[in-house]
């Protein structure tokens, strides 16, 4: 109990003050927008028609840890997620990607829940994950995954950066936050100090939003 009371204060009540603040009483409470391509779903009932959207989510994958488990969207579904692509061989690129990564996994310590995903590029063993994780001290939050082949980089492709409109031409340099649905909701330079402490703030935010709208429904649900 009191290490929820010291998540809530340090990580989400701030957060959801201002989503709170900002969204007004008849907007929606998600403040994060949705990233690629949307879909409109047309339904009847009682011969009216009425349209929803459906906002893009991460294609289903299922690819090795380092203690050789099978990782899968999900399996991930109902938790917040962050994901980021590296080669082991890049020494140039990949050290400062796991850097960050950490900062990450550091400023949201009290996430129990957060799951922070490393997809290796270059086909690897989970023994040279463990071996990485290992190396870059990683936290429990985080996960190294393996696949055989291009399988991630194809993955990569066809899962968060064609349908962002991104050009991967220049590397695999992002981080991407995925909230519980499995729909995109930042893009963000893995490369960058100011934009790995954004996403940890809209991790906050995200967080935040989740926990108003449990609050409203629980409220709702109880008798007058």
């Amino acid at each position: 109990m009191k290490k929820f009371l010291a998540l809530f204060i340090i990580l989400i009540l701030p957060s959801a003050l201002y989503v709170f603040l900002t969204a007004g009483k008849e907007r929606s409470f998600v403040r994060l927008p949705y990233f690629g391509p949307k879909k409109v779903a047309l339904t009847i009932k009682d011969n009216k028609a009425s349209a929803d959207t459906l906002f893009y989510q991460v294609i289903p994958f299922s690819f090795i840890n380092e203690s050789g488990e099978n990782v899968t969207n999900t399996g991930l579904r109902g938790k917040i997620w962050t994901a980021c692509f590296i080669n082991d061989t890049d020494k140039h690129y990949a050290p400062s990607i796991s850097t960050l990564f950490d900062r990450i996994e550091e400023r949201t310590n009290l996430d129990t829940g957060l799951r922070l995903l490393t997809f290796f590029l270059d086909s690897a063993g989970r023994h040279e994950l463990k071996t990485y994780s290992n190396k870059v001290h990683a936290g429990r939050r985080q996960i190294f995954l393996t696949g055989k082949g291009q399988s991630i980089r194809e993955f990569a492709i066809d899962a968060f950066y064609k349908p962002l409109d991104s050009s991967y031409t220049k590397g695999f340099s992002k981080f991407f936050l995925v909230d519980k649905e499995g729909c995109i909701r930042g893009v963000y330079d893995a490369l960058s100090i100011k934009e790995t402490d954004r996403l940890v703030d809209e991790i906050g935010m995200l967080e935040a939003a989740y926990f108003i709208q449990n609050e409203k429904r629980n409220k709702s649900k109880t008798p007058d």
